[in-house]
């Protein structure tokens, strides 16, 4: 048996961790080896909220990759705790338990909450309206984190770091109900095999540079751009006040970092691509946001790339002249490409520099701003949310050769009425790897898969609520 230890992070995801320093007592445990779990936050980007609470019941692990029907699985450690997530920032972790599993490798981990006992508490002490999605009929709700890479844990014990990323996961007004709405976004990592990403986020657009606070940063892998709604959002942080931030536990690779300040519409955002992380170290990576348009005349476009069926977001334009001097009460004239997917409301002034957007079904729909000659386009995808009742891969089966282009596999998941459901995305494993080749993808619609060697393998997508589909793949 191993000691495995758990941690929680918040900041861009949720992080379980299993340490790999622990030395057995010989009066304890009898060299059964022990997993702790920590736990670890994402950055909050709501500075009205004073603390959110996640009241964590349980931590589970199973290995294997199937988890329908239950699952096989075993519980490392039982907490029964509230953890504040908005503690938990910049890397920092809180240690959630520990306990003893057998060795091996676990393709999937869930921590249980206690929705009855979890909160989010707003500056002036209220509690904040959450719609928690929990379905499972008590007020215990499964979270269920994306195992991108199966968890190793040796016989000396391991690490794992449960990374809850809590601004993705806990979405405002996204159905205009005034309420914030659990999506979780969790993924799940030994803390033995990651890096981190830290530096500072300025600009200069005051004629002095200046470090820029609550810029969000975000991590994608398997892209040049990192743009949204598209990208493959690996983790995301968020400056403090001096413009530090620090992204933590992330595997060895490259990476696509974007940089961005939503609430400054005259800053353009920025992104560095080729961003090596390796095991141990952190990588220095700095970034100073220029001002829109570059001195010249521009508009640019900011505000939310998603919103849920029925809710509203609230999108900006800036505005500048030919000497890239702003233009205030600027002429605005906003359009979506597809109204029938999201619509401006017939109360916003369509000379404005801001407009409000609603969803009102699922799609993507590109939105342009124009004013004076200028343009500046924005993708907006309105999600369905929804307890997911089934995910089919498609195609179900494939036979695919070695060094060819392999095959692209769309996940595609539905209620128990049939409605399609976008948001979260599905996490893509396979047990495999001898046979199967698997591009990176956090939590996407689709994936593909190369042959390694001939044989057989099987690929499993997993809903956010622990519903799995799979598809059998062939390599020849």
């Amino acid at each position: 048996m191993s000691r495995l230890s758990v941690a929680l992070l918040v900041g861009a995801a949720l992080v379980t961790a299993a340490g790999a320093c622990y030395k057995d007592d010989s009066t304890g445990n009898h060299g059964k080896p022990m997993a702790k779990v920590l736990l670890t936050d994402a950055p909050f980007p709501y500075d009205s909220v004073a603390s959110v609470n996640v009241y964590v019941v349980r931590i589970e692990a199973s290995t294997g990759a199937d988890t329908t029907g239950g699952g096989n699985w075993t519980v490392i450690t039982e907490p029964r705790k509230s953890f504040n997530l908005l503690n938990l920032q910049q890397g920092s972790t809180a240690f959630v338990g520990e306990g003893e599993l057998p060795a091996g490798q676990y393709h999937a981990i869930r921590m249980t909450i206690d929705t009855s006992q979890s909160s989010i508490v707003w500056n002036n002490g209220s509690k904040a309206a959450v719609n928690w999605q929990n379905w499972s009929g008590s007020n215990e709700e499964p979270l269920y984190a994306l195992v991108e890479y199966p968890v190793n844990v040796p016989t000396e014990g391991a690490e794992i770091v449960i990374d809850f990323d809590v601004g993705r996961s806990f979405l405002y007004n996204f159905r205009g109900t005034n309420e914030f709405t659990l999506a979780p976004q969790l993924r799940a990592i030994n803390s033995a095999a990651t890096g981190s990403i830290a530096g500072t986020v300025t600009s200069d657009y005051t004629g002095q540079t200046r470090p820029i606070a609550n810029a969000n940063v975000t991590v994608c892998g398997g892209s040049s751009t990192c743009d949204p709604p598209y990208a493959y959002v690996v983790a995301t942080g968020r400056t403090d006040a001096a413009g530090h931030y620090n992204v933590a536990f992330l595997r060895s690779g490259t990476y696509t970092v974007r940089f961005e300040q939503p609430d400054y519409p005259f800053l353009a955002p920025l992104t560095k691509a080729d961003v090596q992380v390796r095991v141990g170290q952190t990588t220095s990576l700095s970034a100073s946001l220029p001002q829109a348009g570059s001195g010249g005349a521009y508009i640019h476009i900011s505000g939310p790339s998603s919103v849920g069926v029925g809710g509203r977001l609230f999108l900006y334009a800036a505005v500048g002249d030919s000497n890239g001097n702003p233009v205030y009460n600027a002429k605005v004239t906003w359009t979506s490409s597809d109204t029938t997917v999201a619509a401006f409301l017939s109360t916003t002034t369509q000379d404005s520099t801001a407009a409000v957007l609603e969803g009102r079904q699922a799609g993507v729909t590109t939105i342009t701003a124009s004013s004076g000659g200028l343009t500046d386009t924005h993708t907006v995808q309105v999600v369905a949310l929804g307890p997911v009742a089934t995910v089919t891969i498609v195609p179900d089966s494939a036979t695919v050769m070695v060094g060819d282009s392999g095959v692209f596999l769309e996940a595609v998941q539905r209620d128990s009425a049939g409605n399609l459901i976008t948001y979260p995305g599905v996490s893509f494993t396979t047990p495999d790897t001898l046979v199967l080749i698997m591009g990176p993808c956090g939590t996407c619609q689709g994936n593909r898969v190369w042959g390694r060697a001939p044989g057989g393998g099987t690929v499993y997508a997993t809903s956010n609520n622990g519903i799995v589909g799979q598809a059998k793949i062939t390599v020849h």
